[in-house]
């Protein structure tokens, strides 16, 4: 059953990940700030501001910007700090956890934006034939439907994660275990590394 305090959660999630919807930007949306939000919910901010710099790390070369998004950082992070800061997983299998939500996330949010495209040439045909666009309302609709969406995919990830996750985790070989630990330290480095590549590829 899922618990009041997880229906927060993936709200919260929502709500923060709105920011990257372009309702601002104020950068709630960076996992440095979900990160520790959601451990503070938990009662760990610690543990999520770990989890926050990890993901932070790794999305730093992929801003979501345009059409292009492989991974909804906010999402995943938001997720895995539930997850870790509440001791439903290790931090490496909640890290493992919120990657899976992020590029799940990942995969509505470009529907997502591709029928916003769709309203945007609605509104201009509008202009054209002198009417009203309307785009209020519109903006509100898909705001609307873009944090419905996210909060489903959240709250679907903490739900299963929780579910079968201990289990699933304990079961798995140690190496695999230790290799997740391994990955999870590394990923602050690995995603500098990533950056520093981009960057001089661009220089």
């Amino acid at each position: 059953m899922i618990g009041a305090r997880a229906v927060g959660a993936a709200a919260g999630v929502a709500a923060l990940e709105l920011d990257a919807a372009s309702i601002g930007p104020f950068l709630l949306s960076r996992p440095l700030v979900a990160g520790p939000l959601i451990g503070w919910l938990q009662g760990d901010a610690g543990t999520g501001a770990a989890i926050g710099v990890a993901f932070e790390a790794v999305s730093l070369a992929e801003l979501p910007l345009g059409g292009r998004l492989e991974l909804s950082a906010s999402v995943a992070a938001g997720t895995a700090a539930w997850l870790a800061c509440g001791g439903i997983l290790p931090s490496e299998a909640a890290f493992l956890a919120g990657l899976a939500a992020g590029f799940a996330h990942a995969r509505v949010e470009a529907r997502l934006r591709r029928a916003r495209g769709a309203l945007a040439r609605s509104a201009e045909e509008s202009l054209r034939s002198g009417r009203s666009p309307w785009l209020g309302a519109k903006i509100a609709s898909a705001l609307t439907v873009q944090a419905a969406a996210t909060f489903a995919v959240a709250l679907a990830a903490i739900a299963l994660a929780g579910a079968v996750g201990p289990a699933l985790w304990s079961r798995l070989p140690e190496l695999v275990r230790v290799g997740s630990r391994t990955a999870f330290i590394a990923a602050p480095w690995i995603g500098a590394g990533g950056l520093a590549a981009t960057l001089m590829r661009r220089a």
